[in-house]
């Protein structure tokens, strides 16, 4: 069974459509979704309308809990806040009702999957250094965990008392704890402006990450054209 993992899709549609695309080429069997589907683009409705009928996992990102008024706006900058606000006036009730369905952990057979931290889930913390996995590594709920929010691809095992950062374009499950990143679809920040994602193969015990090119032009534009802040067309052109 190979399940395509998707994170902060954050309403960028063109990306999500080259990356639905990619999933149907690779067979995949399935969906999951580590949140952050809306903020920041053009298309939130689009976005959340995709996920509804493809993903048969998808947990709340920060972003949706904003705009589900469950956390405040104002612990985000006034950019991402301008289009948080943007974003609710916007999503169809359907669409916000699918959204306060979710929860903001998911707990399968082999995984562990969440938007920002599998010890302290729904806290928007930061998974960036071996230091920050460790304890979340210790926390998981399963040996095998994914996670999104930082927008960066990233993998790290737990063997024996020291965390190894291993490179996320090719992992192979041989013992151990891991925490694993697949990036994100709608606004990569390491500096590839490639649409990110990972497929957790069960039967091969590996994740692949995959990158995938879209029309930037065409989604800053759309950013542009919905009156949005310019510094998200940018930050799409240039993936940081």
């Amino acid at each position: 069974m190979r399940i395509a993992i998707l994170s902060d899709i954050h309403s960028n549609f063109h990306a999500l459509e080259s990356v639905s695309k990619k999933i149907r080429e690779l067979s995949c069997d399935g969906v999951w979704v580590l949140g952050d589907i809306v903020g920041y683009c053009a298309f939130p409705n689009e976005c959340v309308e995709w996920v509804k009928e493809n993903a048969s996992i998808a947990v709340l990102g920060n972003h949706e809990l904003a705009v589900l008024g469950l956390i405040d706006l104002q612990t985000f900058n006034p950019y991402a806040a301008e289009s948080l606000l943007w974003s609710r006036e916007r999503l169809k009730k359907e669409n916000l009702e699918y959204l306060s369905t979710l929860s903001i952990q998911a707990i399968t057979d082999c995984c562990h999957l969440v938007h920002d931290s599998p010890a302290n889930p729904g806290t928007a913390t930061y998974i960036l250094s071996k230091k920050d996995a460790y304890f979340n590594l210790l926390k998981q709920k399963r040996e095998l965990a994914f996670f999104g929010h930082t927008h960066i691809p990233s993998a790290y095992r737990l063997w024996g008392p020291e965390v190894d950062l291993l490179s996320p374009l090719k992992v192979y499950f041989k013992g151990g704890r891991y925490l694993i990143n697949p990036g994100s679809v709608g606004q990569p920040r390491d500096g590839n402006p490639k649409a990110s994602f990972g497929v957790l193969d069960l039967k091969e015990k590996s994740f692949t990450l995959y990158r995938v090119e879209y029309n930037l032009k065409a989604a800053a534009r759309e950013i542009l054209r919905a009156g949005l802040p310019k510094v998200f067309a940018a930050r799409i052109i240039m993936g940081e």
